[in-house]
């Protein structure tokens, strides 16, 4: 679509905005309504905790309340992930009673199923947009009369959730006014059995200084095993796991007396269980810029992940080890008393020298109109800017206020300008839901794209952004939707080959799926954000890969000026060995070497003469599919 049709959509969208049927302002309107009108009450026999991707029996019972429900009302049960598949709900069936996710409800009642992104409700209820309808199509029921919804053998999703939660919507006079009850079930989805020790450590150390070494038990869907009792031992000390540990253990007080490269094993001491330490580069003094790593785009229930955003930052820094994070949810559903919590949220787990956080949402234009971007300040405070890509008067949580939001990329752009000072803001673009568009770029503003995620590795569409001449560094985050900051858990494994990545439809689950590394002169929030902003990061696919890539010795995202040969160095230290580190200028690789290591070095100088108004990056491979890839250097 040209920016001329982009535009009558734009307006066409705020036109609907201004002048659209008065709804309902809130959830909590909706909420206060049902309770007035005494819809009813809903209870839950079923587990207070259970195992992520176990089998569970569940049975609601809702009594019908004051206001009864005529003949045509009905029941929608709403989840935001659905109860089983990773994405786009579970799949309950009413023909065998003894396979899994049977569905028995009262025959009077017919069953319909919403799920996914394309069915008919999503717009209305995003972010409970998996719904399974009951719409009474017998006698109308009095107040008292009970309705009993059971699933028998009902497969639980993969991730942790403190708080899982199922929604009831009732409309008692065949209407299609379905309204929230105000209290629903819920339980707790905790990890399963122990399946592997996830060892880190900071990258850089001083020798004969303590230093720290980080260990949690993982399941194999990338939870915290929190059941595990049993015995890690390591060169460095014995820890017997307890309850209160929640799967997780840091010894501390670790010397490494020597400079030199270094990886810890840790491993069950009557068990099978065992992992090594990401790298350690001990030096005889302190860099002058450290390695840092991030997580910065993850997301709560207040939009459509799970959790609220202090399980999220607390995963990041007390399981994951970040550095630093943030949580992007989604400006179009955040609703403003959750902007403010995470505002709140964000500022409280800011801890200078240890954990750093960063204010920030994700604004989620089609692509036509830009794409998804995610806006991050340094500030503690920032206005939440909205757009109506997915805007519907009858959902809930969309903000029905008198603020107008930004409905194109560009919009964006100009109400950011305002705000922007001494480079406070950034605005990534990504693959995600709604490719970014490098149709529009803001040099100022853009300082960054995001190159791998939950959803893909997106090299094929960053390029696209390199290639207009936008010099934009390089990063990754997860774009984690299961509250767990730092550790992905969607892609299945990627299993390496001869052009880089080969994907398995019938491995396992890949986890830790991105991470963003930064070079920055102190871990405090102004230290990230100038490392951001200056494009001093690499991306990973999530394992800690060390990576040092300059170009006439200035870092990855410089702009430098080459009278001669521009002559490239990189050095590398892998979490397995290194398969080819590759150098790539305006997107050719004109250089590789094969390491088969676990460090490499690199150097080359190009002496093609062809590289005024050049750039270059690095790219790594490891022979476990892994991946890491710099920042450019641009030339002139």
């Amino acid at each position: 679509m040209n920016r001329l049709a982009a535009s009558a959509v734009v307006a066409l969208c705020l036109i609907a905005f201004q002048s659209g049927p008065t709804p309902r302002r809130s959830e909590a309107d909706a909420t206060r309504r049902a309770e007035a009108l005494d819809l009813g009450s809903v209870t839950m026999e079923g587990p207070a905790e259970a195992v992520a991707d176990s089998l569970v029996n569940l049975k609601f019972r809702f009594t019908v309340g004051k206001a009864g429900m005529k003949t045509g009302g009905g029941i929608r049960l709403a989840s935001a992930h659905g109860l089983g598949a990773e994405w786009g709900g579970n799949r309950l069936q009413t023909q065998d009673p003894l396979a899994e996710n049977y569905l028995a409800a009262p025959a009077e009642f017919a069953w319909t199923s919403h799920q996914g992104v394309q069915n008919p409700l999503f717009k209305r209820y995003h972010p409970w947009q998996n719904i399974h309808q009951f719409l009474l199509t017998g006698a109308a029921h009095k107040p008292g009369d009970v309705v009993e919804i059971a699933l028998h053998g009902v497969r639980l999703q993969r991730w942790d959730e403190a708080a899982f939660t199922l929604k009831f919507y009732v409309d008692p006079f065949g209407n299609d006014d379905y309204l929230p009850l105000p209290r629903n079930p819920s339980f707790r989805i905790v990890g399963a059995a122990a399946a592997e020790i996830n060892v880190i450590a900071a990258p850089d150390w001083i020798a004969g200084r303590p230093g720290w070494v980080h260990v949690w038990i993982g399941d194999a869907f990338g939870n915290p095993a929190t059941g595990f009792r049993g015995v890690i031992t390591s060169g460095y000390g014995e820890h017997v796991f307890r309850a209160g540990d929640g799967g997780v253990h840091r010894f501390e007080n670790v010397v490494l007396p020597n400079p030199g490269v270094y990886r810890i094993g840790v491993r069950e001491k009557n068990g099978q269980l065992q992992g090594q330490s990401s790298p350690i580069v001990v030096r005889d003094a302190a860099p002058q810029e450290k390695l840092y790593w991030g997580d910065i785009h993850t997301h709560t229930m207040y939009s459509d992940g799970r959790g609220a955003p202090d399980e999220t930052y607390a995963f990041g820094r007390n399981v994951a080890a970040l550095d630093f994070a943030a949580v992007t949810d989604h400006s179009f559903i955040t609703e403003d008393w959750m902007w403010d919590e995470i505002r709140k949220t964000t500022q409280r787990y800011y801890e200078p020298g240890r954990y750093v956080t960063f204010l920030a949402y994700e604004w989620s234009g089609q692509t036509d109109v830009g794409g998804d971007h995610n806006v991050y300040t340094s500030d503690p405070d920032l206005p939440l800017i909205r757009c109506y890509s997915y805007y519907n008067y009858e959902n809930l949580r969309m903000y029905h206020g008198p603020r107008k939001g930004a409905n194109h990329v560009e919009d964006l752009f100009r109400m950011l300008a305002g705000q922007y000072r001494n480079e406070n803001i950034l605005v990534i673009p990504h693959f995600g839901g709604r490719q970014g568009n490098p149709a529009w770029h803001n040099p100022e503003l853009q300082r960054q794209i995001e190159i791998f995620s939950d959803h893909r590795r997106s090299e094929d569409w960053a390029n696209k952004f390199l290639e207009k001449g936008y010099r934009v560094g390089i990063m990754a985050s997860t774009d984690n939707h299961a509250g767990n900051a730092g550790y992905g858990v969607r892609r299945r494994q990627v299993v390496a080959g001869e052009e880089g990545e080969v994907y398995s439809r019938t491995s396992p689950m890949e986890r830790g799926t991105a991470l963003v590394a930064a070079y920055a002169s102190e871990l405090t929030r102004d230290g990230i954000f100038q490392a951001l902003y200056h494009r001093r990061t690499y991306a990973t696919t999530g394992s800690r890969i060390v990576l040092r890539f300059e170009v006439n010795g200035a870092l990855m995202g410089s702009e430098i000026r080459a009278g001669g040969p521009p002559r490239i160095t990189a050095w590398a230290e892998g979490t397995a060995p290194i398969r080819t580190l590759r150098v790539v200028k305006n997107g050719r690789v004109v250089y590789s070497i094969a390491p088969q290591a676990l460090g490499a070095k690199l150097e080359y100088t190009d002496l093609s003469g062809d590289y005024q108004n050049r750039f270059y990056y690095l790219d790594l491979v490891q022979e476990d599919g892994e991946k890491a890839i710099s920042s450019p250097v641009w030339v002139n």
